[in-house]
């Protein structure tokens, strides 16, 4: 029961009570899902089944290993009475008949195979669908977490495909990036996912910004300002005197970071004979500069 307004204490979080036959699968997923995902503040999560099995599946265990949580310790508990008392909302995993009913508790069913007896593949399917609701459900009510900013690290030489994935996705060159390139970038990760790159070569006393990438599903929170004052204060302790960049079409965000637009030829020769500023797929880019002493 919430505390009355103004009495100085805190609603107690409110129990999503996931529920199947087993609790060996799909709920004991959503359950972590829901507490990896929810404010803990606002709420949390349950799960139970009808017939507990002895252990959650091993499949669904090494799947959602897969996505960064450790079930190996889980439990299946049985649904009680005392259980589904506390709870505010019932979500069933689409066992049909044999799906737990809680009078007077609102319910959702939500129409997930079993993954019981599933290879790992269409186990991941499950999960990720799983993980979709329950985003989705989060989303709803007003439950989930405050956005947090994603990680900013040194790129590794295993993150090359999945930088190069997000440049092609960004429309810009990706095959001049190497292992030994990945030197000069930070990456911006957010859980195990690469959701932004930025690279700064060095030639001579000038760097080269270049491949400043953002997911399309990140953009707007000012992580590509983030990435790009990353690489410039690396140019900066590294005493370099210019830093420059090409663009096609975001001229206007570098001019943000203290970019001016320049002749293309006024680059040093080092910097003019770089892939990017040799290179066909940049030759009708706008060349900028950044003065740094």
């Amino acid at each position: 029961m919430s505390a009355s307004a103004g009495s100085g204490e805190r609603a107690a979080p409110a129990v999503v009570l996931f529920a199947c036959v087993h609790n060996a699968g799909r709920s004991q997923m959503a359950a972590a899902f829901f507490d990896a995902e929810a404010d803990p503040r606002r709420a949390r999560a349950a799960s139970a089944g009808t017939q507990p099995a002895t252990a959650v599946h091993p499949v669904v265990v090494q799947a959602m290993r897969e996505a960064g949580l450790d079930l190996s310790g889980a439990v299946p508990r049985r649904l009680t009475s005392e259980l589904a008392r506390g709870a505010v909302l019932l979500v069933t995993m689409g066992c049909g008949e044999d799906c737990p009913a809680v009078p007077g508790l609102e319910r959702r069913d939500w129409p997930l195979r079993d993954p019981r007896d599933q290879g790992l593949e269409s186990v991941r399917t499950i999960r990720d669908e799983v993980r979709a609701r329950v985003v989705a459900l989060l989303d709803e009510r007003g439950w989930g977490r405050a956005a947090r900013p994603a990680l900013l690290r040194p790129a590794r030489v295993g993150d090359l495909a999945a930088v190069r994935a997000l440049l092609a996705a960004a429309g810009l060159p990706a095959d001049d990036v190497s292992e030994a390139g990945l030197e000069g970038f930070v990456v911006a990760v957010r859980g195990e996912r690469i959701v932004g790159a930025a690279g700064l070569e060095l030639h001579g006393d000038a760097g080269l910004l270049r491949s400043v990438a953002v997911a399309g599903d990140e953009r707007g929170a000012g992580l590509g300002s983030a990435l790009a004052a990353d690489r410039i204060a690396c140019a900066r302790s590294r005493r370099l005197a210019q830093v420059h960049l090409l663009t096609t079409d975001a001229a206007r965000f570098f001019a943000r970071l203290g970019f001016v637009a320049q002749p293309r030829d006024a680059a040093p020769p080092a910097v003019q004979r770089s892939s990017q500023f040799a290179g066909s797929c940049c030759a009708g880019a706008t060349a900028m500069v950044l003065a740094l002493r």
